[in-house]
């Protein structure tokens, strides 16, 4: 038999240094010495000089590599007839291993992804914990909101003392209504027996005076000022913008898809003793609840007042300054949001007799 009858005819995929990225077709013809295209492409190259391994490219494929002057060259086959004609020259055939090039760039990608990406994610809540928190916020339904609320009261009102028939009550939730007026929550007015200077509001619109707090009070526009102060506090979402903070992210996004049960109520109403406000928050819940008493004919500088007295009285400081600090410049900044020569109708005459009661 001729030489030329001896030789094997294939087509491949032929991946040149300088040639297309994606390879080209190449006819060839294989002999005892090696392989040689048709077109002078990539010249002759012996058997010695290829490395085989198991392709990327199919399964059953091969991919034959050898070096050139010029870079890598390589030769996809995925004939099978054409590579069963081929092995007994085949150098023996390799699968990709940690010194291959291919495989180590795949492993620094690997790393990046199973090391980085999370890396990356953790400093993204970091960073920008506030903004993530408040696309979730404006997500949750007001609905959600409210339906969530409740149901944290419910399991609040299991810890509280709370008096449904002292004499303040009536005088509280007439502040309250007015305060509210045209509000998008159904707010709740309540009085607890604790002799604690606090006051609370839950998101939704549960709001909680204690006794305490209303002994302190010497007038009716002090407590209007602490109501509207509470009231801002929802009517900003500030609470549920700390207790989604305090929930994590994936309790959050369940919040966002409207996926939400009484485990995110109970975990509103175990958080709600810990949870307390930015000085931003603080201000914002000030300017607020200034223009809420302004809308309702309502002196504002009692809410001053309360709060420069507590901050000045002897003692312990009141419950209610840890959860919300006060300062002097606070003080003054509601003073200043009064407009000069503007007079208010004085409220409930009888507080003084009323507040102690029940």
């Amino acid at each position: 038999m001729s030489e030329a009858a001896a030789r094997l005819r294939g087509v491949g995929r032929l991946y040149l240094p300088d040639g297309e990225s994606g390879g080209a077709a190449a006819a060839f013809s294989a002999g005892p010495e090696g392989i040689a295209f048709d077109d002078g492409r990539a010249g002759m190259v012996s058997w010695p000089e290829l490395r085989a391994r198991a392709s990327d490219y199919g399964i059953g494929a091969l991919t034959l590599e050898w070096e050139r002057a010029r870079g890598p060259v390589a030769l996809v086959v995925n004939d099978r007839a054409t590579l069963a004609a081929l092995s007994p020259w085949l150098p023996p055939v390799t699968t990709a291993t940690a010194d291959d090039p291919g495989t180590q760039r795949l492993s620094k990608v690997l790393i990046v992804l199973l090391v980085g990406v999370p890396l990356l994610a953790l400093l993204l809540l970091v960073t920008q914990a506030g903004r993530i928190v408040d696309w979730v916020v404006d997500r949750i339904p007001v609905a959600t909101e409210i339906k969530l609320g409740r149901e944290a009261a419910i399991q609040q009102k299991t810890t509280l003392q709370l008096v449904e028939d002292h004499p303040a009550l009536p005088v509280i939730r007439e502040l309250g209504a007015r305060i509210t007026k045209g509000s998008r929550y159904p707010f709740e007015f309540h009085i607890a027996r604790d002799p604690a200077i606090n006051a609370f509001a839950m998101p939704g619109g549960f709001v909680v005076l204690n006794t305490g707090l209303l002994e302190q009070a010497d007038v009716a526009e002090e407590v209007a000022g602490v109501l509207a102060h509470e009231v801002q506090h929802v009517e900003r979402r500030h609470g549920l913008r700390g207790l989604v903070h305090a929930a994590g992210l994936s309790m959050a996004l369940r919040l966002a898809l409207g996926d939400a049960g009484g485990s995110i109520a109970g975990a509103w109403a175990r958080d709600l003793a810990r949870l307390g406000f930015s000085r931003d928050q603080e201000r914002d819940a000030d300017r607020a609840g200034v223009a809420a008493l302004l809308a309702a004919g309502i002196d504002p500088r009692g809410m001053a007042t309360f709060f420069r007295k507590l901050a000045t009285g002897s003692g312990s400081v009141p419950a209610l300054l840890s959860s919300h600090p006060a300062s002097e410049e606070r003080f003054r900044a509601v003073e200043a949001m009064v407009p000069s020569g503007m007079h208010f109708a004085p409220l409930d005459a009888q507080w003084a007799e009323i507040r102690g009661g029940g």
